[in-house]
């Protein structure tokens, strides 16, 4: 069970959900990055993923981006259980307007580093979600691949 990691002075709460959903501390995340200071980007914590072993899978961005696509045959669908996989899940900021706010999606629930959130967090419907990226580790990979394969396979094409 992954303990939430709440943000201090100059800590971001894309630091805290790197180290939550590695596994590490917000001490190694920093040590990380050295010299650069927060806040981190998403490009950062996916380099930092990298770095643990781990990667994004392919996820969901509703960030004003166009709605429809042109063409005869268009669409996209994109299809994941939410329990089978811990995510990155950008939000908006329920503390200042007109920000963005990085939680931790850990299969159950929402982890938020935010410090005027008591407890893990609010439940997800609270939240204004922007982006979810699902986590996979590279060590579960080779296992979780056949396995998807084999239920990709069931799903019917349209």
């Amino acid at each position: 069970m992954t303990k939430v990691i709440k943000q201090g002075d100059k800590v971001s709460c894309v630091a805290c959900v790197a180290a939550m959903a590695t596994g590490t501390t917000l001490a190694d995340v920093q040590n990380f990055f050295g010299t650069k200071l927060p806040p981190y980007n998403d490009l950062d914590f996916y380099k930092y993923l990298l770095n643990c072993g781990y990667t994004l899978g392919v996820g969901y961005s509703h960030e004003e981006s166009p709605r429809t696509f042109v063409g005869k045959d268009t669409g996209l669908k994109i299809h994941f259980r939410l329990k089978d996989y811990p995510a990155y899940v950008v939000v908006e900021s329920m503390r200042f307007k007109g920000v963005k706010h990085v939680v931790y999606w850990d299969g159950e629930k929402i982890l938020d580093s935010n410090p005027k959130v008591k407890g893990d967090g609010w439940a997800l419907n609270k939240y204004k979600v922007i982006s979810w990226f699902p986590i996979i580790e590279f060590g579960a990979t080779g296992e979780r691949i056949l396995k998807n394969i084999e239920e990709f396979k069931k799903i019917k094409r349209r």
